[in-house]
């Protein structure tokens, strides 16, 4: 080992490791392993703090730029429900008192917050559901869960209900579609 280290120059290192910008871990994701990610939403609050913006503002920025950051997370792990709870908590308190650390209660349930724009919400996407559906691929539907699977495909495979509930479908004849009811 020594040998191949020495002809290669590289050096041993141990994990977790970061890979643009995210840790590589052979084992569960934990809430320590993901401390980046909230230390990064309380560094883009605080550039944003000295600024004085308005509700739409903070609004904006949530969309585009907090939310990318989290989705960039999601689209590699599934984040720990302790992790997802933080960074909603200081999203929400930004949101609300233009703070990233107040610990109020906020003036609209969370939930009807993330609601989309037609619906009464402010179109905020909800980062939970998210996290739990972020997978894409035509395979994805047919792969059976074997216990040689790892405990994170295995959790991802277990979430494709709720993905499902999430997608949009194709109307195809019509006969199983809800004209008023169903997300086409």
């Amino acid at each position: 080992k020594q040998d191949i280290l020495v002809t290669l120059g590289f050096s041993e290192g141990y994990l977790p490791v970061r890979y643009l910008g995210i840790p590589l871990v052979v084992s569960k994701l934990r809430q320590t392993d993901c401390k980046v990610l909230v230390d990064r939403l309380m560094k883009r609050l605080t550039s944003w703090l000295c600024n004085s913006l308005s509700f739409g503002g903070r609004l904006q920025l949530i969309s585009s730029t907090l939310f990318s950051l989290q989705v960039f997370w999601c689209r590699t792990f599934i984040l720990p429900v302790a992790v997802i709870k933080k960074c909603e908590g200081i999203i929400r308190s930004f949101m609300w008192f233009g703070l990233g650390n107040v610990r109020k209660a906020g003036k609209v349930a969370w939930n009807k917050v993330c609601m989309p724009k037609a619906e009464g919400g402010l179109g905020i996407k909800n980062l939970r559901t998210w996290n739990k559906v972020f997978l894409k691929g035509k395979k994805f539907w047919a792969v059976q869960v074997t216990s040689q699977c790892s405990w994170l495909w295995r959790k991802v495979l277990q979430l494709r209900d709720v993905l499902a509930q999430c997608l949009v479908f194709k109307i195809r004849d019509g006969l199983n579609l809800s004209f008023w009811f169903d997300p086409w």
